[in-house]
């Protein structure tokens, strides 16, 4: 019989604090501060980061991180990776929530033959990533590979 793997349990943290009216300050020991506050649709203004872009951030990093991961243990070169994500923010039953994130990964190869592994690696990292398995949104990739010999391809 194999043995049962164990995993660990992690603990992660911040601290918010008040700043002015739709303001504060999100802070973390060793970390810079980042000013956060409401976005220009609840009342706020568009220079500070507001909840909405920062859970775009967190499942847009995580999905790279992971991807990384992968692609590093499967020895995949890759020379750039580049994301963006967006949100939909929809009311439901009620409430406000998000209901969609798009992931639009750019992943520069240097061999079009790389292409298959990198798109399989790219959906292993959707179905593993953590943070989008922590959100009830749901979570749409839409990847673009860019190789030497041909540019872009899809």
């Amino acid at each position: 019989m194999e043995p049962r793997k164990t995993y660990k349990t992690y603990h992660f943290k911040n601290a918010v604090a008040l700043k002015t009216a739709r303001r504060g300050i999100m802070t973390n020991e060793g970390h810079p501060s980042v000013e956060v506050g409401s976005p220009p649709e609840f009342k706020g203004t568009p220079d500070v980061w507001c909840p909405e872009e920062l859970l775009m951030g967190a499942v847009n990093t995580c999905l790279m991180l992971t991807f990384l991961s992968y692609a590093q243990h499967r020895q995949l070169d890759i020379s750039a990776y580049e994301s963006s994500a967006e949100g939909t923010v929809d009311h439901v039953d009620g409430k406000y929530r998000v209901t969609k994130i798009t992931v639009q990964p750019t992943v520069s190869l240097n061999r079009e033959s790389d292409i298959p592994l990198a798109g399989q690696l790219l959906n292993s990292a959707k179905e593993e990533c953590f943070i989008s398995n922590s959100v009830t949104a749901t979570v749409d990739l839409s990847p673009q590979f860019k190789t030497k010999a041909d540019g872009l391809s899809n």
